[in-house]
């Protein structure tokens, strides 16, 4: 199940590249801040996840979501996945912007891939609600924006059962439960 997730991500990214061939100019622009991946801040954010389990809520903070992810899909996929890092911004507002970024070689011209929206609650599960979605300049929109969203919310529909969902600078916070 875990390993379906990972490989849906790794397909959102060839479905972007593949789809951005007539699309728009642009890019999409990711918070300035950096965010630190490491091995220490996916242990922490492992830990915040079973301690959530256990109070029903939990809150990370973007290094230890970003490095959790990261961590996760290296320990899942084999050496000839794709993703280098998942890096995660989270803005007040419920705003999240997310940055895949590629092995050398991977995608022509640039190692990123970049999505921006709003992080929701929808029928307990949390979901993506997409507004942008880029790479090398180019950006998509529309049905195509549509379908990039729907693997997307395929990818976090398997991670329980969520009532709320907050983000703040640099923060996010779900619980389980909350109406």
């Amino acid at each position: 199940m875990l390993n379906r997730r990972i490989w849906v991500v790794a397909l959102v990214a060839v479905l972007l590249m593949s789809m951005l061939a007539g699309c728009t100019m642009g890019d999409v622009p990711a918070p300035a801040r950096s965010v630190p991946i490491s091995i220490d801040a996916a242990l922490e954010g492992q830990n915040a996840g079973l301690m959530g389990l256990m109070t029903g809520e939990v809150t990370w903070s973007e290094s230890q979501l970003s490095s959790f992810l990261t961590e996760l899909l290296k320990q899942n996929t084999g050496p000839n996945q794709p993703v280098e890092a998942i890096t995660v911004w989270l803005e007040p507002g419920n705003r999240i912007h997310a940055r895949i970024t590629l092995k050398d070689g991977v995608l022509l011209g640039g190692r990123n891939i970049d999505v921006a929206g709003q992080v929701m609650v929808q029928g307990g599960r949390v979901m993506v609600n997409l507004a942008e979605a880029g790479a090398n300049g180019m950006m998509i929109s529309g049905p195509l924006m549509d379908l990039v969203s729907s693997y997307i919310n395929s990818a976090l529909a398997g991670f329980g059962v969520a009532g709320e969902v907050t983000t703040g600078e640099g923060t996010i916070t779900i619980k389980v439960g909350a109406m």
